[in-house]
């Protein structure tokens, strides 16, 4: 199979959300991302990453104000009545997604119902929880994987870590501050490492879970390996009181939960497509194959959750399809 690449994924979605990590520089990103659907020169490329595209109608809270309001959404949506002035189409950039207000999201809903045919519209969000779900399910999803920012990376490597634990720390601690401890001074990463594999192995499925959910950095990390490698064997459980505990987790929990499984799996996976070694931590215990079966399920579990469906369902579903059949596929 040829690989596709972002452009010709998304080029015939009239919207598509495009899930970010926390720390990402949205309007950057929204930028480069829009450049992609705007046009087909170099010259309509770089004039959308500078935000000075004609045909790019950038959505964002005006000055002193926290929300996209419903005449911003009305003028964006105004502007389809005109054929694009430079471009192949126009785009409709909403960096900030979940900052729409509930009358602006409504309007928007609307246009994506009966989408006109030379606009796309560019969403950003952490997570579909943050937006309507008609939204969502109106719109093609594709996951940004997390960077590695290279000024925090040579700060690690100053402090004396080593490359591979520097590269896993960024990974690891991408919620908001958790790198934050490791650039005070050098932490020995293997005596963390070893401290939270002893303290996992003490836990019973409830408290793996929430500690997959909720703990700190390596310590949420290293549940989440074993998390993959009990659902793999079926682990009891794991599949009765573990899920009993994950369905009563806040949704705005779940949703950051399957987004660190999905990076889990998604980094196994790509580490043994490339051949390479995986980083430092415990490896995944699932093979290539199903690592990608995985990722698929997860991001099903995702969608299936975004609508409001049955949580302990959903979740049991996912755990067993970890497993895969009798054959381990």
């Amino acid at each position: 199979m040829k690989p596709v690449s972002l452009a010709q994924e998304t080029r015939h979605a009239t919207s598509t959300l495009f899930l970010v990590p926390a720390r990402s520089d949205r309007g950057r990103e929204g930028r480069h991302l829009a450049a992609l659907l705007v046009g087909e020169t170099e010259r309509d490329h770089a004039l959308a990453r500078r935000g000075a595209h004609p045909d790019v109608i950038e959505l964002a809270p005006p000055e002193g104000k926290e929300r996209v309001g419903i005449e911003q959404v009305r003028t964006a949506i105004r502007a389809t009545q005109f054929a694009p002035v430079q471009g192949r189409r126009k785009v409709c950039l909403i960096p900030t997604a979940e900052a729409l207000t509930p009358e602006a999201a409504n309007a928007l809903l609307k246009t994506l119902e009966e989408p006109p045919r030379e606009m796309a519209f560019v969403l950003l969000a952490e997570h579909t929880s943050d937006l309507l779900p008609t939204i969502v399910s109106r719109s093609r999803i594709v996951r940004i994987a997390p960077t590695e920012p290279a000024s925090v990376r040579d700060r690690l490597l100053e402090l004396g870590y080593a490359d591979a634990d520097a590269r896993w720390l960024l990974t690891v601690a991408d919620r908001a501050g958790e790198i934050d401890r490791f650039l005070v001074e050098k932490l020995d990463v293997g005596a963390l490492r070893d401290a939270a594999q002893a303290q996992i192995e003490s836990l019973g499925a409830g408290d793996l879970v929430a500690a997959a959910v909720g703990g700190e950095s390596i310590l949420r990390q290293t549940a989440l390996t074993t998390l993959v490698a009990r659902a793999a064997r079926r682990d009891a459980p794991l599949l009765t009181e573990g899920i009993r505990t994950l369905a009563s987790q806040k949704r705005e929990a779940l949703f950051a939960f399957l987004q660190d499984l999905l990076s889990v799996c998604h980094h196994a996976a790509r580490a043994g497509a490339e051949g390479s070694a995986p980083r430092s931590g415990a490896p995944v215990p699932l093979t290539s194959h199903r690592l990608r079966k995985t990722c698929v399920a997860i991001d099903q579990a995702h969608r299936a959750l975004s609508v409001h469906g049955p949580t302990e369902a959903i979740l049991l579903s996912l755990f067993l399809s970890i497993g895969g059949g009798a054959d381990g596929r």
